[in-house]
């Protein structure tokens, strides 16, 4: 079997009348996910510490600032576990709706979601977008796929860290599934 006949496509598509929504969960980050793992450790024997301490000293003041340190220390774990939970459960939706195409992007501490009218958005299609990576010290170029499209005021880039063949199966859900009209698509696709 090749390569191609193997994929697994991670984005789930659901159908609705009048509605198409498109779900591209992020891609799970092995590094990061054991560098909360030990953070967490850490941050646990830390609170451990604090709260030990303020339970054996009697001075009010040092009481006092050891409850305040506590109390930061959980706002920071609050923090992190947004951030893990981020990691495993994260993702970006497209919603298409007879009027909108929305881009919603939950984020760590807040909610990005942008609406754009089906009739100002012209010349979808699937493209590269080239970024900077720091490789062993050493700044490097490297390209992923992603989906643009363009609108009156602003070029609009989503769908970053998708596979190529997951990036063709949300153009082509998004063709036949939607009320967008041929010519509102790109017949030209830079992959």
């Amino acid at each position: 079997m090749t390569k191609e006949a193997t994929y697994k496509s991670r984005v789930r598509i659901f159908r609705k009348k009048n509605l198409l929504e498109i779900r591209i969960p992020i891609k799970k980050n092995t590094t990061a996910v054991i560098a909360m793992i030990l953070a967490t450790i850490l941050w646990i024997i830390s609170l451990y510490v604090l709260v030990s301490l303020a339970l054996h000293i009697h001075h009010f003041w040092a009481k006092f600032g050891l409850i305040l340190s506590v109390l930061s220390w959980s706002a920071l774990g609050m923090a992190g576990a947004s951030f893990f939970i981020w990691l495993f459960f994260g993702r970006e939706r497209i919603i298409i709706t007879p009027e909108y195409l929305i881009t919603d992007k939950p984020l760590v501490f807040f909610y990005r979601r942008n609406f754009y009218t089906l009739k100002e958005i012209a010349n979808i299609r699937l493209d590269k977008e080239i970024y900077k990576v720091n490789r062993k010290g050493e700044w490097v170029d490297e390209s992923r796929p992603v989906i643009k499209f363009d609108t009156d005021k602003k070029l609009v880039t989503f769908a970053r860290g998708i596979a190529k063949e997951e990036a063709e199966q949300i153009i082509l859900e998004i063709a036949k599934s939607s009320p967008l009209q041929k010519e509102q698509f790109s017949a030209e696709h830079k992959i």
